[in-house]
């Protein structure tokens, strides 16, 4: 696989490995430890990288976090080695189905059942934060909502970086806010 730019993240223990194909149709693949990256061949592949802290992929890029008294330049030479030399499965991505949900488009959020909330708050993070995430080499999935509180796990470069526990955290929630609900709050979990 070839490997056609290495990009630095706000983070700084964190770098943005684009590829020139595919890993995913759609969706996200977060492993944050050897253990769980086990069952996933490239997390796996890069995991076993003296340094590594966690991987995150999604479309056409590779998040890899290092652990902070590491210096990048051995451990980006092994990373790129290891991306070239792997051959991603043939493997269709189905879209997630949510049972239930129908009928919620013109529905006003405070008249939705809970499922169909966490759909439109899906449907608006997808739309407007994680593009500009996954620009920086990040992302972030819904953990749960229970009353007005939004639990996210940030995801990739995202998940370590000081700024997405302030600065990003707070226009997600302003997002959030304008266009749903002016009582919901976001915490990560």
């Amino acid at each position: 696989m070839k490997v056609s730019s290495v990009v630095t993240t706000p983070n700084p223990d964190a770098l943005k490995f684009t590829l020139d194909q595919e890993l995913l149709k759609e969706g996200s693949r977060s492993f944050t430890s050897f253990k769980a990256a086990e069952v996933d061949p490239l997390a796996k592949l890069l995991f076993e990288l003296e340094g590594v802290t966690s991987v995150f992929y999604m479309m056409n890029f590779v998040t890899v976090n290092k652990k902070a008294d590491l210096e990048w330049e051995p451990l980006e030479k092994s990373i790129l080695e290891a991306l070239r030399g792997f051959e991603p499965p043939v493997e269709e991505v189905e879209a997630k189905v949510v049972e239930g949900v129908g009928g919620a488009e013109g529905t006003p959020y405070g008249e939705m059942s809970p499922a169909q909330k966490v759909l439109a708050i899906d449907q608006l993070l997808e739309r407007e934060i994680r593009p500009g995430l996954a620009g920086d080499g990040g992302g972030l999935e819904i953990v749960g909502l229970e009353e007005n509180i939004l639990q996210i796990h940030y995801e990739g470069a995202c998940g370590s970086c000081p700024s997405s526990t302030s600065g990003t955290l707070m226009y997600i929630e302003s997002i959030l806010k304008a266009n749903l609900d002016e009582n919901l709050s976001v915490i990560p979990v």
